[in-house]
């Protein structure tokens, strides 16, 4: 079997409330869940994805953009979406399709002020990679929830599926 040419990961998995990380166990339908995501391309990991640190990311938030990022590249074959959070200083994330090929930016904020990575200028990847790993990694994570939550159900409603 090959291997694909981008992973997506996610761990340290906590409900925020308030600024405080609890244990998925006490997750409410309204906290946050943050953790660590670890997107991999090829022998690369992308950097700073998180506010605070890298365990400090908000999943919903970016499991939501990398979803619309899926349903772009699986109807367009030439796509171009860009996730600008304009949060902590934190840089434009910049995905494009062109085929079968896809490719990851690290670009300079035009909202927050936060600066782009010069070693990651259209990383590439397989469109098809990608959109089954989004697929994979949706799952995981609602499992993931399911089994640490009596509240997941809630609370996956809410955020990943009418974000």
């Amino acid at each position: 079997m090959a291997r694909t040419t981008i992973s997506i990961a996610f761990d340290d998995l906590a409900a925020v409330r308030l600024h405080e990380r609890l244990p998925l166990a006490q997750l409410q339908p309204n906290d946050h869940v943050h953790g660590r995501l670890i997107i991999q391309i090829g022998d690369k990991v992308v950097p700073r994805l998180g506010y605070w640190a890298p365990n400090d990311v908000c999943l919903a938030r970016w499991l939501g953009e990398l979803d619309a990022v899926r349903a772009s590249f699986t109807r367009h074959l030439s796509a171009h979406h860009e996730f600008d959070e304009g949060e902590e200083g934190q840089p434009s994330f910049v995905f494009e399709r062109e085929g079968a090929r896809a490719f990851l930016t690290i670009a300079d904020s035009e909202l927050s002020g936060g600066v782009g990575d010069p070693e990651w200028q259209r990383v590439e990847f397989l469109a098809a990679d990608f959109v089954s790993e989004v697929d994979r990694v949706r799952s995981e994570f609602a499992q993931r929830l399911k089994a640490s939550s009596t509240e997941a159900e809630q609370w996956i409603n809410l955020h990943l599926l009418n974000p």
